[in-house]
């Protein structure tokens, strides 16, 4: 192989294994600092018109302002298997999906009202849809009131690329309980899940530590302001008494 060639097939090498690269040929001394001056000069240069054209061709998928969500279809065919959905209860489904939940499937701007005017059903039907939806663990209630799509059927975004502030609201809305004898299968990972938990809650602690920190730092200020506060009234205090003796 002639010494262009070798130094062009170079600029493919990483720079930690570029001396391993060159020692596999028959080069003078002269040839080998030739060979480490062109790769030096030329690789970076190469790094920038390859990090030029990937910004330059940053294309998108999907149209931006398009929703959309995962499904799992097989736990969606339990529910209609078991349940079957109703078109008024599949219009509300969707038209929450489309308007009304957030990443990590909390409903959001949410009213019953607001769905009766999008989808164009009466109040009373609106009623007996959600707590039909309800039933058929499409919709899921925590202990706070708040509403979750159940995330084992539909899904928005990916849990690992979830915002930290939506995370916990993701784990709120997995219910995998279908019927007192069926569940849904499980979609989410347990190992994955365990540790997503687990991150969660280093999280909040290391929070809690930090608020602690900066509670623990603003009451030993105040107790510093307060304790000069507090000698210079009794040290004017005392010169005050002193005058007023002599």
């Amino acid at each position: 192989m002639n010494i262009q060639q070798i130094l062009n097939d170079s600029l493919n090498i990483s720079y930690e294994n570029f001396n391993d690269y060159l020692n596999q040929y028959d080069l003078s001394p002269e040839e080998k600092v030739a060979a480490f001056t062109f790769y030096h000069e030329n690789v970076k240069q190469k790094k920038a018109i390859t990090i030029s054209a990937e910004k330059t061709n940053n294309y998108k998928s999907i149209a931006d302002k398009v929703e959309y969500v995962h499904l799992f279809p097989k736990n969606l065919k339990k529910i209609i298997k078991e349940y079957n959905l109703t078109s008024n209860e599949l219009l509300v489904t969707m038209e929450i999906l489309d308007s009304m939940m957030s990443h990590g499937n909390m409903l959001i701007n949410f009213s019953q009202a607001r769905l009766c005017e999008l989808t164009e059903i009466n109040k009373s039907t609106m009623s007996k849809v959600f707590k039909s939806l309800r039933a058929k663990k499409v919709l899921i209630e925590n202990e706070n009131g708040n509403l979750y799509i159940n995330s084992v059927v539909f899904m928005k975004g990916l849990p690992h690329k979830l915002f930290i502030q939506y995370r916990e609201h993701f784990l709120k809305s997995i219910e995998y309980k279908l019927t007192e004898e069926e569940n849904f299968d499980q979609v989410f990972d347990a190992e994955f899940i365990k540790t997503y938990e687990s991150n969660i809650k280093k999280i909040k602690d290391k929070k809690e530590e930090l608020e602690q920190k900066k509670k623990d730092k603003t009451l030993k200020s105040f107790n510093e302001t307060l304790k000069t506060e507090l000698k210079e009234a009794t040290e004017e205090n005392f010169d005050l008494i002193f005058d007023e003796q002599n």
